[in-house]
């Protein structure tokens, strides 16, 4: 059933991003509500630390990671989480109804499910590391100087205090 539901989904994508909508894309002066979506739990646990690290709880961060093994985490998401036509289940309401800020991508092959969730999602902007792939889902991205993701996230982050402070 899972070949079917990556067919589906593919069909899905291509569909949303003909149709994809222009936004107005404002960089918040407090950020209150942050997303993150990654390709693994590894990156997931490493990209929430430094945000906790940067702005401690006063930060919200709902996040998601894909993942085909179990997971006891509740982020943890796979093709199971879509119905049989690979439209995301309930198990996305918080994700796909709560207005972020921004969201943050740490991969630089998102999966095709969170792809989905990001363009189904209602939040203001995605930011996330540049590749070919990330390019028609991403509305900031930043080249990956280095094979640190902690680096990586950690400049992304702080490039965007910067344009923050420049508004």
């Amino acid at each position: 059933m899972k070949w079917l539901k990556d067919i589906l989904i593919e069909w899905q994508l291509e569909k949303l991003l003909k149709v994809q909508r222009k936004r107005d894309i404002q960089v918040p002066t407090e950020f209150r509500c942050i997303g993150v979506l990654a390709n693994s739990e590894e990156d997931f646990l490493i990209t929430k630390e430094l945000m906790r690290d940067l702005w401690g709880y006063k930060v919200r961060i709902i996040g998601l990671f894909y993942t085909e093994e179990d997971s006891r985490l509740v982020e943890a998401v796979s093709h199971k989480n879509f119905n049989w036509l690979a439209l995301p289940t309930d198990y996305f309401n918080e994700f796909l109804l709560e207005k972020m800020d921004f969201i943050l991508i740490p991969s630089l092959q998102l999966n095709p499910y969170l792809r989905y969730l990001l363009l189904q999602n209602q939040s203001g902007f995605s930011v996330g590391l540049f590749s070919e792939e990330n390019k028609p889902y991403l509305d900031l991205m930043l080249t990956g100087e280095d094979n640190d993701l902690r680096n990586n996230v950690r400049n992304l982050i702080e490039y965007l205090k910067k344009i923050k402070e420049a508004c």
